[in-house]
């Protein structure tokens, strides 16, 4: 395996001398929620679909836990970037970028378009302390990607909690990080920088309704216990608007001032 993994890493650094508003190597770092999301909208296929359309060289990797790894385009899986602590949690995540580590180094050498998230569990936000200290993370995740100017970088909200499994506190500010994430104020002046509301697109609105910004009734693999992955037609559903969001980011920096997956989504298909 280790082998492979060299003939590959030397493959996807090639690709990266590409320039910033030509990038077509893309990264997906995540755990299951994404492992479902990416194999239930046959997202490669979807990369397969648009090369053939607009004559585009798009390749697409992801991530999962370390034991699982990484997948190249083709879907083969060649190793591990060995995921510090193999932690995606929003803690693990400000580990993995704001230190000096082998698979911070590994991702940015191999890869130009970065999307990553945390799961569920991000969305069990127990206080307002701890949501500040959340902010507080990613501010300093976002000033390590201002070093990185060639690179795109998506930041995922996380997915919201079933309904059985958190109470109307936690998923109020599970909504509020999300906005926030979304917001001018995270976004400003970050050209390399945009935001996937996955969030929103999982949750049930903020109505003011005893399942606000819970995981949509719709949307839940079943309605008797508290798993919160999200189902095969919300995933059938989100999963090529997320795809569509990768392959806009690629084309470069938004030009409009709006880094939010809506303001690319209106850029796309006005």
């Amino acid at each position: 395996m280790g082998q492979k993994l060299l003939i590959i890493i030397v493959v996807a650094v090639a690709a990266v001398s590409a320039t910033a508003t030509d990038l077509t190597n893309m990264f997906f770092l995540h755990n299951s929620t994404g492992r479902y999301l990416l194999a239930e909208c046959d997202a490669r296929a979807l990369v397969a679909e648009v090369n053939s359309r607009d004559g585009s060289g798009l390749e697409f990797w992801d991530h999962d836990y370390n034991d699982i790894g990484l997948r190249d385009p083709a879907g083969d899986y060649v190793g591990t970037y060995s995921i510090p602590d193999d932690n995606t949690d929003p803690d693990g995540l400000h580990k993995l970028w704001t230190t000096d580590n082998p698979a911070r180094t590994s991702i940015l050498a191999n890869h130009q378009v970065i999307a990553f998230k945390s799961c569920y569990p991000a969305s069990d936000i127990t206080s307002d302390a701890m949501l500040e200290q959340y902010k507080t993370w990613y501010r300093e995740i976002r000033n390590v990607f201002d070093q990185h100017q060639g690179h795109m970088f998506v930041v995922m909200s996380q997915p919201p909690r079933h309904r059985l499994r958190t109470d109307l506190a936690q998923a109020d500010r599970a909504r509020a990080f999300a906005d926030w994430l979304s917001s001018e104020e995270f976004l400003s002046g970050h050209d390399n920088v945009v935001t996937f509301d996955f969030f929103n697109f999982l949750a049930h609105p903020d109505d003011g309704s005893e399942a606000r910004n819970m995981l949509r009734w719709e949307y839940e693999r079943s309605h008797t216990d508290t798993d919160s992955h999200p189902n095969t037609l919300a995933n059938q559903t989100v999963g090529p608007v997320f795809m569509d969001f990768l392959f806009e980011t690629a084309r470069g920096p938004a030009t409009d001032g709006d880094h939010t997956s809506v303001g690319l989504l209106k850029r796309q298909y006005r």
